[in-house]
């Protein structure tokens, strides 16, 4: 995708998407970064290509006076593709890697005087058994600036979501 002519590789095409049931909770997540070009590398006069890729490292699942939250750690690979402000304008590249925190959300419909370990305890199921595999993360959109020639503002939206025990549901909220 060519965007203010940079050149941004890694968003996910739509129809990549999945298509969502009510046992797919899913949020979106918006990373934003200060990227600072090393000491050893010479100012940008122009960014010209993002190269980016999201990935789940971690997720947990926590349960809530609620229902449940699905913990999902991962981190963000870059590479920023610049035009040196150099007379012979050289291009360069510079790696970063910026890990991120968020979660989703599982409302449960709780009967009452049940907490949510007690439902899933009349399920058949622990914390372990609540997820289908690991969470999935696709980038939505990126925007990148220069704010000045060692510093790049970035901003990616993420999508994420989880597949649930098909136990489930009948209590999701």
């Amino acid at each position: 995708m060519l965007r203010n002519f940079v050149d941004i590789i890694g968003i996910a095409d739509p129809s990549s998407f999945p298509t969502l049931l009510p046992t797919n909770p899913n949020t979106e997540y918006i990373v934003e970064e200060k990227l600072t070009i090393p000491q050893e590398k010479p100012d940008v006069e122009q960014i010209n290509t993002v190269l980016i890729e999201a990935k789940v490292t971690d997720s947990r699942v926590i349960p809530t006076p609620v229902g449940l939250k699905i913990v999902v750690d991962g981190e963000l690979k870059q590479k920023i593709i610049y035009t040196a402000n150099v007379p012979e304008q050289s291009v360069h590249s510079v790696l970063y890697t910026e890990p991120f925190c968020t979660f989703i959300e599982v409302p449960l419909k709780l009967p009452a005087g049940t907490n949510t370990l007690q439902l899933l305890q009349t399920l058949g199921i622990t914390l372990n058994d609540v997820l289908v595999g690991k969470p999935n993360v696709l980038i939505e959109d990126v925007t990148v600036s220069l704010l000045d020639p060692r510093t790049i503002e970035k901003c990616t939206v993420l999508f994420i979501w989880a597949t649930l025990n098909a136990a489930l549901s009948t209590v999701l909220g």
